[in-house]
């Protein structure tokens, strides 16, 4: 037998195993001294095997017992003592492993009673934790402790500290007896306080609800340790500072929903009191001279009133408790924290919240986001680590470009991050093919830029596809971003792309062997962005000028558009010039063939909707925020669309509602339909009343409708994919149905498809993986930019930032706002040093 078992009673077996042959245990590590011959080899390989097979299954636990507990930088630890190595089975009942430690430890099982109290990590940072005291006295906190080394791999080994307590039957122990380890009872402060009103004391250790269960899930009594989300209010239950003592009530209050009031009665000791006069609940704390926490000392209660209505519900208490969720799970998104938050205290933050639940948790989210991810220093560390785990969980496409350094390979200098949620790119299958592309710049230390490619969904909303960070904006990051999207997100052929005239994105596409050329693809300008870049090139381009350009780039009848260029060349040859230079179908609506299914201009701020955090919260934060977003928006696109379905709905209704508008205005036309050759009808129709509209009366209009091309002379029907009044009036008097018409990209069922995809649970924190193959990453080196000459540099300054214009007064809001929070946070900030140093 390669393990033979080590009875200590004839009755049971123990949970810990002697080897037959020397070894030596190192909490993970199994080592064997091999044997010199290749058969004794081979017995010593699969001993090894069967010891790391047993070492997975088992949990190594240190035992001290006659020593102190201390703190330091890292929080408690045990000191003073040799600690006892045992391993135990991961499924081993709490009751024996009491038994085995009565054994072990030499304690009179009739006499005293052990109480256990473990260091438990609480995650600061990826591989980073500070330590507190956890008490262990039920199958719950046993096996949450056993799940330590899992949940947190860098952790091979659990501490418990044990003490001996005499049982009821003996006499009871002196007073210092009862405190922990290493302290003087002499520097204790006063710690009996009367409670002023006539409260009744009691005799509890723990105050809780009246109801609140069996003794089986209650905590040691007079076990010291700092508070742990859960605690209940004991005696001994130590805080490091007030403000935490503050934030431990709160958390009780809305639990059991019955607000607190806490007053200072002297120096340094407080009395916490229900609000409700007659109740009888209350406790008393003060600070301990030794190490500055602030310690319970004294309980009376339970509440003997009935919990606040609902409507009382206070809700600046709402940050603190999602920041605490997201400093270990970052990348829940705003719907799971609100699902959380009503698992949690049984019920619903829309309940209480008189506005939107949902922006007060996105708004926590983000600060708390902001507060611990929002460096940019630190986003170069944790961004690979970040991808890594959503590559791992749901199957996230990164492509990476950094600068080797000669003198540390080791280290690399950050130049730009690809990457795309696969689930976007499953839903893409189901959109039409098109695509808008456009950057922002992020500010920052580093003026980092933000590179984006967007298609539509079925609702006519942008659908996110693929991201890049990039350090500069160039001919090479057009190339390498727009590459990786025909590599990594889709080869459809005949997609046409939206962007704006920048020269580098012009040099790209037009590059021998570019996938991004005819018939491969189709580029259009954004007219936004021309008119922008019109502007820039030409002196004399005024606000005139922009409404002819705009007015010839979006109508839908070439002969208008060949009026305009008319007037635009008498006005300013410059402008016509440069605008001559790109063939009109490039910016032309009326030149277009239905390519960009009437999509002239790019909302930027409906498209970086998902990214407006970036600035504030760096990059890492930013992807944790994106992730969360994106999650939310499938999770909803996907609820609305099936129950279109359920209600026997074909197409969306952003085109129900049009083609309803178009029916209604029908009725104030005189319409003459006249057959023409191939099955073409001319349409004429005149206005029954007329009517003039801020300078616009409604004129006659006509069209020649092709039903079977779905085409009309008036350019509607081909542009926007479904049939414009024109067509619909011929449908109606042919008496056939004109939905066949629509194009299929707006049916039901496509925006159903187009949001399936489902996101996976992302790992906590602490339990995120090393990113393979990837260096570790440092800051990109940021060139000073050249000295601008007076009237030069102008252009490209327009054409990079054009985002700025518009999204630099909402932004200076934001920031603001930010201000503002942040001088609301100051306090929490001196917190975090004080969790620093603990």
């Amino acid at each position: 037998m390669l393990y033979r078992p080590l009875l200590l009673n004839a009755s049971r077996r123990l949970l810990f195993y002697q080897h037959a042959v020397p070894l030596k245990i190192l909490h993970s590590a199994v080592i064997i001294k091999p044997p010199e011959n290749s058969l004794a080899k081979g017995f010593s390989t699969c001993r090894f095997l069967l010891c790391s097979l047993m070492a997975e299954r088992e949990v190594v636990v240190l035992c001290y017992w006659n020593c102190h507990i201390k703190h330091g930088p890292d929080g408690v630890y045990f000191e003073g003592s040799t600690p006892k190595e045992m391993r135990v089975k991961k499924n081993a009942d709490f009751s024996r492993f009491l038994d085995e430690l009565y054994l072990i430890t030499g304690f009179d099982k009739q006499k005293s009673k052990l109480e256990i109290v473990a260091r438990y990590p609480v995650v600061q940072s990826p591989n980073k934790f500070r330590y507190l005291l956890h008490p262990v006295a039920n199958d719950i906190h046993w096996e949450k402790m056993l799940e330590v080394p899992s949940n947190h791999p860098c952790i091979n080994s659990v501490e418990f500290y044990l003490e001996a307590k005499p049982k009821p039957n003996d006499p009871p122990p002196a007073p210092w007896s009862l405190l922990p380890m290493g302290m003087n009872p002499q520097k204790r402060q006063k710690s009996r306080h009367q409670v002023v009103g006539k409260r009744q004391k009691s005799t509890q250790q723990e105050v809780g609800d009246t109801n609140s269960g069996s003794g089986s899930g209650s905590t040691p009594t007079l076990v010291s340790g700092l508070w742990l989300e859960g605690d209940t209010m004991r005696v001994g239950l130590c805080f490091k500072d007030l403000a935490e003592m503050k934030k431990a009530v709160d958390w009780c209050s809305i639990k059991r929903r019955q607000k607190c009031l806490l007053r200072e009665t002297e120096k340094d000791v407080y009395v916490v009191e229900c609000e409700r006069w007659h109740c009888k609940w209350s406790i008393c704390a003060s600070r301990r001279e030794e190490d500055g926490l602030f310690e319970i000392t004294e309980c009376s209660g339970p509440h003997d009133c009935y919990p606040e209505h609902l409507n009382d519900f206070d809700a600046e208490c709402i940050p603190f408790q999602i920041e605490r969720v997201v400093r270990v799970q970052p990348t829940l998104s705003t719907a799971e924290l609100d699902k959380w938050w009503e698992k949690k205290f049984g019920f619903a933050l829309d309940q209480v919240v008189e506005h939107c639940s949902e922006g007060l948790v996105e708004d926590a989210k983000v600060k708390a986001i902001k507060r611990f991810f929002g460096d940019w220093d630190q986003s170069f560390r944790l961004i690979p680590k970040l991808m890594s785990v959503l590559h791992s969980s749901n199957g996230l496409l990164v492509d990476w470009q950094y600068d080797s350094l000669t003198h540390d390979p080791e280290h690399a200098s950050f130049r730009g991050l690809f990457w795309a949620f696969s689930q976007s790119i499953q839903g893409f299958q189901h959109c039409r093919p098109l695509i808008v592309v456009d950057t922002k710049n992020l500010g920052g230390k580093y003026k980092m830029k933000l590179m984006i490619a967007s298609a539509f969904d079925a609702t006519n909303q942008y659908f996110p596809l693929a991201f890049a960070v990039t350090k500069e904006v160039s001919v090479d990051s057009w190339r390498w971003f727009l590459t990786r999207i025909r590599e990594k997100v889709t080869q459809r052929q005949g997609i046409c792309l939206i962007s704006s005239p920048d020269p580098d994105i012009l040099a790209v596409i037009n590059e021998p062997g570019s996938q991004w050329k005819e018939p491969w693809a189709y580029h259009r300008f954004c007219l936004y962005h021309l008119c922008s870049k019109l502007c820039s090139v030409s002196p004399g381009f005024d606000y005139n000028m922009h409404f002819l350009v705009d007015e010839a780039g979006s109508s839908s009848q070439k002969e208008e558009v060949d009026s305009y260029m008319k007037e635009i060349k008498e006005r300013n040859p410059e402008a016509w010039k440069w605008l001559d230079q790109f063939p009109p179908h490039q910016w032309a609506l009326a030149h277009d063939d239905g390519r960009r299914y009437g999509i002239m201009r790019i909302d930027t701020e409906a498209l970086f909707a998902v990214c407006k955090r970036f600035r504030k919260v760096a990059m890492a934060g930013g992807v944790m925020l994106l992730f969360g977003q994106l999650k939310d928006a499938f999770a909803e696109s996907f609820k609305l669309s099936r129950g279109s379905l359920k209600h026997g709905d074909v197409y969306t209704e952003h085109v129900m509602e049009k083609l309803e508008e178009f029916e209604t205005d029908s009725d104030t036309w005189v319409i003459t339909i006249t057959p023409l050759e191939r099955d073409a009808y001319q349409v004429s129709m005149a206005p029954k009343k007329k009517t003039r509209l801020m300078g616009q009366s409604n004129d006659s209009t006509s069209g020649i409708v092709q039903l079977n091309d779905t085409t009309c002379t008036c350019g509607e029907f081909q542009k926007n994919k479904f049939p414009c009044l024109h067509a619909l009036a011929v449908c109606d008097e042919l008496k056939i149905n004109p939905l066949q018409y629509v194009d299929d990209c707006y049916t039901v069922e496509r925006y159903h498809k187009t949001y399936s995809a489902k996101f996976s649970p992302v790992p906590e924190l602490s339990a995120w993986p090393e990113a393979y193959g990837v260096p570790t990453l440092i800051p990109p080196v940021i060139e000073p930019p050249p000295p601008k000459v007076s009237g030069k540099g102008k252009e490209k300054d327009t054409e990079d930032d054009h985002l700025e214009e518009d999204e630099d007064g909402d932004d200076d809001e934001e920031e603001e706002d930010d201000d503002v929070d942040d001088d609301e946070e100051d306090d929490d900030d001196v917190d975090d040093d004080e969790d620093d140093e603990w």
